[in-house]
């Protein structure tokens, strides 16, 4: 395939598949591009190894996904190998990705949920037994998702905050948020920034580091529906933390300490959106633990939009000036995209290094559209934040990003969905108790809630230190930045 007709191959895939998909260069000697893409709203990555001999040769073909058994993994990759061979010598990702849409749907696969498998093919419906060839001992039916959502939202005795949710995120596999961070709305009427999951994604409920209800596992201990003869409020009452069960007396890894409305600086720093972020299958206290270190972010470098949020603060100290301290500096003002977990100075190299080697991608992938500022509301009347209106290309290309960091190994680590804002405020828990629960933080913003506050392009990121360590400028500490006017 000559070099021009390949690159043209090439752009067009990036252009259908915006967000879901990353070319990169190939090994010498072995394949000149790796081509990853993802099928629309499907827990699958197939990937495409070309040579310089494409399409006269078929790709290599690799499939990945959390939601899959390994037989149907191996039969796909088989399916689209034989698919690729009545295609040579003409362009064919596209299609094969075409056919493994098809071939998933067909068999209701790579959805988020492991299917079980069948003891046979069996082409034609199954004949009703007759009514004494039912097995006098059948097992009870499950409990679902929804009955435990219910139990958890109206059952005054089940704390709502000591729950987690485990379910399948499109790009990073099985997630574990906070019960509280999701709306549990009907998905289609809630508005784009709340974090809704459709439930069959759910895979299991957690109550703090122990889990209660688990779909493949078949495991219902919060309402006991399949005979196990435990309840949630028998597991709430009997509940021994897992350190505690395990014999350890160590108090600095207590879930006291880490709770979802932490006063740290770095609550700041995390992505507030909520529909997609770090992989974690381990306990609560380790999910805990491994908070986020670093975050990508867009610094708010325009002035003029700097001036109107530093307006917003003045309005904020004339109604409650016990408040200010709560100020994010003017020199802070940003916009997270993700957050990161860089353990060691080897991840923090390779996150370095990533976002200097992609540079050149996310110029191209980035809105050329300026992001506009459109108002001020607030998460949970504790952080006061610059709302932002932004193109959907916008969330294209944060996703991008996310699946770049993803696929280089590197743990997002997003504690919440992704709801693009600026924090401005941040009332600490002690303010908020001195406040009262009566205290309504809308009241201190109200002259700015749906005003225009100016905008901010798209044209640098930033790998950000947490903590309180500061640039000379003011700025969170970067370790790398990236020019994407390039």
């Amino acid at each position: 395939m000559e070099g021009n007709s390949k690159q043209q191959e090439i752009n067009s895939i990036k252009s259908e598949f915006t967000g879901r998909c990353r070319v990169t260069d190939g090994v010498k000697d072995k394949f000149t591009h790796s081509i990853t893409i993802q099928p629309q709203n499907m827990d699958v990555t197939i990937k495409f190894q070309i040579t310089e001999t494409y399409p006269g040769f078929i790709p290599t073909i690799s499939v990945r996904s959390s939601s899959l058994h390994d037989d149907d993994n191996a039969d796909l990759v088989d399916a689209l190998i034989i698919e690729a061979k009545t295609m040579l010598n003409k362009p064919m990702i596209k299609a094969l990705v075409q056919f493994a849409e098809k071939w998933l749907n067909e068999r209701s696969l790579g959805r988020g949920t492991k299917m079980k498998k069948p003891t046979s093919n069996r082409k034609h419906k199954q004949k009703k037994k007759p009514v004494d060839e039912e097995p006098e001992g059948k097992q009870a039916s499950m409990k679902t998702s929804e009955d435990v959502i219910k139990r958890i939202q109206w059952d005054p005795d089940l704390p709502q905050e000591d729950f987690l949710v485990g379910y399948i995120d499109r790009f990073l596999g099985i997630q574990e948020k906070y019960f509280t961070a999701f709306s549990w709305e009907d998905i289609a009427t809630v508005d784009y920034n709340v974090l809704a999951i459709p439930q069959h994604r759910i895979q299991y409920f957690k109550y703090k580091d122990l889990k209660v209800w688990d779909k493949n596992e078949k495991l219902d201990n919060v309402f006991g529906s399949l005979g196990s003869g435990k309840t949630i409020t028998e597991i709430i009452k009997n509940y021994v933390p897992q350190e505690t069960a395990e014999g350890t007396n160590d108090d600095n890894g207590s879930i006291q300490n880490v709770t979802g409305s932490d006063d740290s600086d770095s609550d700041d720093d995390i992505v507030v959106t909520l529909d997609t972020t770090s992989v974690n299958t381990s306990s609560y206290l380790d999910h805990m633990n491994k908070r986020p270190t670093h975050f990508i972010a867009i610094r708010l470098d325009n002035q003029e939009t700097v001036q109107k949020l530093t307006d917003v603060q003045s309005c904020v100290k004339t109604n409650k000036p016990e408040l200010e301290s709560g100020f994010m500096p003017p020199a802070c003002f940003h916009i997270t995209l993700c957050t990161l977990g860089l353990d060691d100075q080897n991840k923090i190299r390779e996150a370095s290094e990533l976002l200097k080697k992609c540079q050149d991608e996310f110029s191209k992938m980035r809105p050329v559209e300026s992001l506009k500022l459109t108002g001020v509301d607030n998460f949970y009347n504790r952080t006061v934040y610059a709302k932002i209106k932004y193109p959907k290309k916008f969330l294209d290309f944060v996703d991008y990003v996310k699946l770049c960091f993803v696929n280089a190994g590197i743990p997002i680590r997003d504690n919440y969905g992704f709801v693009p804002h600026i924090t401005i405020l941040k009332v600490s828990k002690e303010s908020s108790r001195r406040l009262g629960s009566r205290f309504q933080i809308s009241d201190v913003y109200s002259d700015f809630k749906d005003g225009v506050l100016g905008s901010q392009s798209v044209d640098r990121l930033s790998l950000c230190k947490m903590g309180d360590e500061r640039q000379d400028d003011g700025f969170w500490v970067s370790l790398q930045d990236i020019d994407l006017n390039t």
